[in-house]
């Protein structure tokens, strides 16, 4: 196997040995599953111009050998004119997002891996583990002879091409070449400077609606629009209603009005109302106003119920059948109208004012006699909930019965919806985050959505952290009324050396004692929100955003540490009356409380790795470490600067 940033920069030699020039970049044809490479773009300064230039492939010999010879003589070199579905593997590729069609993720390529098989070099795969990226930096091989002595191994981990799908996506037009391949005798229609895709995107389309919603849920906005509106309506429309709900609208605000509403017309109107009820009114509307009526009325009735009752989250779109009808005439209504039902399992039967009476299974309707009447089959106590009815009340209901859909009635029991399991789903889930935002202090979420790093992510931590600062005080203050004194001992008495020098003096003493308290407060709640929203994070992605969750938890950590230490400080000074001392104390304090904040968020992940659970339930172990790492960091680095700075 050959790997491009160890073919980059290798010295071409022609066929006598001569020394043409060093190897830039290398040209692959999109146009085959495993794209063939056909030129080598080579940096020469001894021909005349000291440009580029473009040797085609059938002028190279071999690129697995150590040294990389053409078949001839450096004057009988040829100019190569690149097509428009060809590209450059460092530029175009190296560095690039990739669909990963078969994890269903969005990767980094680090390296590209390359393979000659009988005379035809080929793109085979992309690297995106650690080693391609130390490859590329040149410092892979003494990581390689340290993991033969310590316990940890540099995978490979490679994608064959056909698994992927690159992201970035131009129209072929009369792009001009670029300064790099300028004078290389290629003509007027060069390679564009982007992945120019000229092949079909079914592995994509191939891909559930889930798993292309997952894709896009890892790419930039307008990289997600893009690729939504490459795809069909229909497979479009379904796996935007697999997107998360905060993307969905965003996602149409980036599409064409005219496309954004087909989608909404491919949708069932409660999907459909539930993301227009997050987009500015005078879009939604001009959304709606793009579909015909018929699609946009039951969308427009559904957007007047509140959002969190059971008229906001179910569909209108429900199959009631007049209690005169014989079975075997509703089997053929049926026929007729259901296709576009989300579920028949019930039949809803209404008299002729449309007041719900009664329910039919469909198990009861095929083994019922054809000539039955439904008003004779049916059962009329039907277990039903109001428009207004909490969705929460809704979702209980569902699950106390083992239903799977409940009918919404008016306040005149007019039936009017139909609320599904998969809706209740959603619910359960929603209210899931809740109650674990409330259990952890802080919102569990905030790692779902980069938009959510916002004052409100910042005040929810911030306000907890005020509790315990105020708490810690008061106890600070009994600690100084009721030991001020006894503490005030002669330095003498004191043997300290090093760091722990700064005790001689009995003010910092004093200070040190009163504040620790407060300490194992702040640390603790600060603490267990981390660890509360690290526990949500390896429940609902199994910790793959760790990264991200840890450079939020380092602002939002910053923010309450930089807080903390003004009115630590503020306090120490007010007991004390020493600004060295409140300076002392008050650094010490932010930096062990960013500390907290960071082993709340990788302690988890940590035991997770090591099979052990990562999540709340594990917090009487981990908040034990982190009082014992916060307290031990708060002594070492406070009496440091207490002794730096001779309070």
């Amino acid at each position: 196997m050959i790997f491009l940033s160890t073919l980059v920069r290798q010295h071409i030699y022609d066929i006598e040995g001569h020394k043409v020039g060093a190897l830039r970049d290398v040209c692959v044809s999109l146009n085959e599953t495993f794209p063939a490479v056909t030129a080598l773009i080579i940096t020469t300064s001894t021909l005349p111009g000291n440009n580029d230039i473009v040797i085609p492939w059938s002028q190279v010999d071999n690129l697995e050998d150590p040294k990389i010879y053409l078949t001839v003589k450096q004057q009988r070199l040829a100019s190569y004119t690149p097509h428009p579905d060809e590209l450059l593997l460092k530029r175009d590729l190296l560095d690039k997002q990739i669909v990963d069609t078969q994890g269903f993720r969005v990767v980094k390529v680090n390296d590209l891996k390359l393979a000659q098989i009988k005379g035809t070099a080929r793109l085979i795969g992309v690297d995106i583990s650690a080693s391609g990226l130390l490859r590329r930096l040149g410092i892979l091989a003494p990581f390689e002879l340290v993991s033969r002595v310590l316990p940890f191994h540099l995978s490979e981990r490679t994608i064959t091409w056909n698994y992927v799908e690159p992201i970035e996506v131009v129209s072929a037009g009369t792009t001009k070449l670029t300064p790099a391949l300028a004078g290389a005798g290629a003509g007027t229609a060069g390679i564009v400077p982007h992945v120019q895709l000229n092949i079909s995107h079914t592995k994509l389309t191939d891909l559930h609606p889930a798993d292309l919603a997952d894709i896009l849920e890892q790419l930039d906005i307008e990289e997600a629009g893009a690729m939504l509106d490459r795809l069909d309506t229909e497979t479009a429309a379904d796996t935007l209603n697999e997107v998360e709900a905060p993307l969905q609208f965003e996602l149409l605000i980036e599409l064409d009005p005219e496309k954004a509403s087909d989608l909404l017309e491919k949708l069932a109107p409660d999907d459909a109302a539930d993301i227009l009820a997050e987009i500015p009114q005078d879009k939604a509307e001009r959304l709606l106003n793009l579909m015909p009526d018929e699609e946009s009325r039951p969308i427009r009735e559904l957007l007047r119920y509140g959002p969190e009752t059971a008229g906001g989250i179910m569909t209108t779109e429900v199959l009631s059948l007049s209690q005169e009808l014989t079975v075997e005439e509703a089997l053929v209504y049926m026929r007729q109208n259901s296709a576009h039902l989300e579920m028949i399992y019930y039949l809803f039967i209404v008299d002729d004012e449309k007041h719900l009476v009664g329910v039919v299974s469909l198990r009861e309707l095929v083994v019922a006699e054809p000539t039955t009447l439904l008003k004779d089959l049916m059962d009329e106590d039907v277990i039903k909930v109001k428009t207004d009815t909490d969705q929460e009340e809704v979702a209980r209901i569902i699950a106390k019965y083992d239903l799977l859909g409940v009918p919404v009635v008016d306040e005149a029991n007019h039936l009017v919806g139909l609320i599904t399991v998969d809706d209740v789903i959603d619910v359960i889930h929603e209210e899931q985050v809740e109650d674990f935002s409330e259990i952890a202090g802080a919102s569990v979420e905030e790692f779902e959505e980069e938009e959510h790093f916002s004052v409100r992510a910042i005040l929810s931590r911030v306000t907890w952290l005020g509790v315990s600062l105020a708490a810690g005080f008061i106890l600070a203050l009994v600690l100084y009324q009721v030991f001020g004194n006894a503490l005030i001992i002669n330095p003498s008495h004191l043997q300290t050396s090093g760091f722990m020098a700064g005790l001689r003096s009995p003010l910092a003493l004093n200070g040190m004692i009163c504040f620790i308290p407060m300490l194992m407060l702040t640390s603790g709640s600060v603490g267990s929100q981390a660890l509360g929203v690290a526990g949500w994070q390896l429940r609902s992605t199994h910790g793959t955003d760790f990264w991200r969750g840890m450079f939020r938890e380092l602002r939002i950590g910053t923010i309450g540490g930089v807080l903390a230490t003004l009115i630590v400080g503020l306090l120490a000074w007010l007991l004390f009356h020493s600004w060295l001392l409140a300076v002392a104390i008050g650094l010490g304090f932010g930096l062990s409380l960013l500390l907290a904040a960071i082993c709340g968020l990788v302690l988890p992940t940590f035991f997770q790795r090591l099979r052990m659970r990562g999540s709340m339930v594990s917090a009487p172990l981990i908040d034990p470490v982190i009082a014992v790492i916060s307290l031990s960091f708060f002594l070492v680095s406070a009496l440091w600067l207490i002794d730096m700075l001779h309070v």
